[in-house]
């Protein structure tokens, strides 16, 4: 599973779409892929929207610009509790926040969850949530 997540940064910062969609389960119509990105308000039930919100220019999705595109640097994943085994070993789940650099330095935080799973010896991503972290405002 971690090898997963750091294929996942891999594949973020040298904004290779194929290979990241390659680590989504797309599922099937009955059990879809559950995708919520961070920087999106739709959710993302297959493959055409998930790669939408990566690469851009999908007119079904008019608001997504591609988050390949912002130039990522890095990622880092600091997980909050996992990750964690599911029972029987066929799958992992995942909670925490990563951050997102760019090449100016310039640092995005998000909150994710992860869903992960065995699928013929590859683990794949089943469920994906990420959402801007939320930061309270300071009182003065």
């Amino acid at each position: 599973m971690i090898a997963a997540q750091r294929a996942w940064a891999r594949y973020v910062t040298t904004q290779d779409v194929e290979n990241l969609l390659g680590l989504y389960d797309f599922g099937t119509p009955d059990e879809p892929l559950l995708f919520k990105p961070t920087l999106a308000d739709v959710i993302r039930l297959d493959e055409v929207g998930a790669r939408s919100y990566f690469v851009g220019g999908d007119p079904n999705y008019p608001n997504d610009h591609g988050f390949l595109k912002r130039g990522w640097k890095s990622v880092e994943f600091q997980s909050a509790a996992g990750p964690i085994l599911k029972a029987g070993g066929l799958g992992y789940k995942d909670m925490g926040h990563y951050t997102f650099t760019d090449g100016s330095g310039n640092a995005t935080r998000a909150d994710y969850t992860f869903a992960y799973h065995k699928l013929d010896e590859r683990v794949l991503i089943s469920l994906h949530h990420s959402s801007l972290t939320w930061f309270p405002p300071v009182d003065t």
